[in-house]
């Protein structure tokens, strides 16, 4: 499910600002191009709920590296953008999830914004059923 959110969260980046930003999902080797998305999962948390359920937490950071000298004018009107772009994002499957604890910084002269989407997931019960079932039936007294 994580990569099929990272593909929405790349969909939704490329939808907004265009193919002239590059977007990273996995790890770079080399430095990343100014003006470029690179999207990282923190840590997921799955709590139990009732009736076999959990609620799955996806946090995510999305750092931007900015291209041009106004570095801090830059990031916020791209923050701006993706507080718009990221509030809705479509999975690869058609589904739709909302973001969630949008919020962004500057750090390091790098935009990092946080966003988490969380969606309840079924989970399977380790019962074991029964599988036969013996009854006598009668009347009293007779």
């Amino acid at each position: 499910m994580l990569n099929e959110i990272i593909k929405g969260i790349s969909v939704a980046l490329n939808t907004a600002f265009g193919d002239a930003h590059e977007i990273y999902e996995n790890d770079v080797e080399q430095g990343l191009e100014p003006g470029s998305f690179f999207v990282n999962v923190l840590q997921p948390d799955l709590a139990p709920l009732l009736g076999g359920r959990g609620l799955k937490t996806n946090p995510f950071v999305i750092q931007y590296f900015p291209a041009t000298g106004k570095i801090r004018s830059e990031c916020y009107t791209v923050a701006d953008t993706m507080l718009d772009c990221l509030q809705f994002i479509t999975l690869p499957n058609g589904d739709i999830l909302h973001g969630t604890r949008m919020r962004y910084e500057v750090q390091d002269d790098v935009l990092q914004f946080y966003v988490n989407y969380n969606h309840t997931r079924l989970t399977t019960p380790d019962e074991t059923m029964m599988e036969t079932l013996e009854l006598e039936t009668g009347t009293q007294k007779g």
